[in-house]
């Protein structure tokens, strides 16, 4: 995660980022390629957003759980969770503290790309060289 998670709706949108790989399928099998530390960050994340989302807030992030991929979902867990860490200074240093814990070895990269003639490069470490045509 950025160290410049700096407002309610930067760490909202990290937190969704961050969130909905693990909720689809294909990222609960990377999970478990990539080991349970790594996917344990992620389950983190989803208990501690279970156990502080409530009423609409909690509507939302179920309806994200059952259809992660939907922009209309992820966008009503951010603003709820928005309201959320603006109401509750605590909750955002709280947070954000969570989404900058260091990852574990094994990190895992996780691209998604809807669209007709999308070219795309994904790269981690350092040194890389890389070009699409």
């Amino acid at each position: 995660m950025s160290d410049t998670l700096i407002t309610a709706m930067d760490v909202s949108k990290a937190a969704v980022d961050a969130l909905s790989p693990y909720l689809t399928e294909a990222g609960k099998e990377a999970a478990k390629a990539v080991g349970k530390e790594v996917a344990g960050q992620g389950f983190k994340l989803l208990g501690w957003m279970r156990d502080k989302l409530t009423g609409r807030g909690a509507e939302a992030l179920a309806e994200l759980e059952q259809a992660p991929a939907d922009a209309d979902n992820q966008g009503d867990v951010r603003k709820q969770l928005t309201k959320l860490l603006t109401d509750n200074p605590a909750l955002l240093d709280e947070l954000r503290a969570l989404l900058t814990e260091k990852m574990p070895e094994g990190q895992s990269l996780v691209q998604n790309a809807i669209g007709n003639n999308i070219k795309l490069i994904q790269s981690h470490g350092i040194g890389n060289h890389n070009s699409i045509s």
